[in-house]
């Protein structure tokens, strides 16, 4: 198992995504810091006038806010390059055989890449809350945070804009580990990493596709498909949080998670390495 971690952490790819998000919050923090204020002044006429907040409004709350709006698909995106050639690269590099050669069975080495992909996730969305949120507060302060989801605004309070962070980085988890479980599905499937990196990615974009257009046509369709319930951490911003729905897009991912390890597990199992 550790060796395991070790192999994930020195894929170049897992240091390349830490590095673009650190960037990109670099990036993001210079806009945010020279044109906050023109921002505030946007968000105010929303409301129009006698209305006023305590404290500042441009905050590190709506810095850490705004970013995972902004990064929360691109990092999705970026994990599958690391987790979606963990199998195959081994496949192609004819390292796989002989790692099984060591009486460890296909089960209990799927499982260790899986629990070592998991752990990367996790550190990725630590990685974020850490340099988005913790960032933030330091360099913009703490206030109240002026929140959106679906043309609504909602006022949080600095405390429940934390808690609300926490549960909404929670979930994010439990989103970018469904994607991680298709991705070492495609990886087991295919033998070179980058036919396994493009499907995964291509099924996820028709997916998603499906799951945001508005037609009726879709709607018998979309509460099983695990892209539906990819925004479902905004919510969390929401007055008052809806936590019936919000557990039932929580258990529908797991469900997603349980079923592409099982597939995985039961197809690697049953494959012949000859390399």
């Amino acid at each position: 198992m550790l060796q395991e971690i070790y192999k994930m952490f020195t894929r170049s790819y897992a240091k390349i995504v830490l590095l673009v998000i650190f960037i990109l919050m670099l990036v993001f923090s210079l806009a945010f810091a020279f044109e906050g204020q023109e921002y505030y002044d946007s968000l105010l006429s929303t409301f129009g006038k006698g209305v006023s907040f305590e404290g500042k409004l441009i905050n590190g709350n709506l810095f850490a806010f705004q970013l995972f709006h902004a990064l929360w698909l691109f990092v999705g995106l970026m994990v599958i390059f690391v987790t979606g050639g963990m199998i195959s690269e081994e496949k192609s590099g004819g390292t796989l055989r002989m790692v099984l050669s060591r009486k460890v069975s296909k089960t209990g080495f799927f499982t260790a890449r899986f629990m070592a992909a998991k752990l990367y996730v996790l550190i990725v969305v630590l990685f974020m809350a850490a340099l988005s949120l913790g960032g933030g507060l330091i360099i913009f302060g703490s206030g109240e945070l002026l929140a959106f989801d679906n043309g609504k605004f909602f006022v949080l309070t600095s405390n429940q804009a934390l808690l609300s962070f926490a549960l909404a980085y929670l979930f994010y988890f439990l989103m970018l580990l469904t994607v991680v479980s298709l991705s070492l599905l495609f990886s087991v499937l295919y033998k070179n990493s980058t036919k396994a990196i493009l499907s995964t990615v291509s099924v996820i974009v028709i997916l998603y596709f499906v799951s945001s257009l508005d037609f009726s046509l879709f709607d018998s369709v979309k509460p099983f498909l695990f892209t539906s319930y990819f925004t479902s951490w905004s919510q969390f911003f929401t007055t008052p949080i809806d936590w019936m729905k919000l557990t039932f897009d929580a258990i529908v991912l797991v469900v997603h998670i349980l079923i592409f390890y099982t597939a995985s597990v039961m197809i690697f199992s049953k494959q012949e390495i000859l390399d």
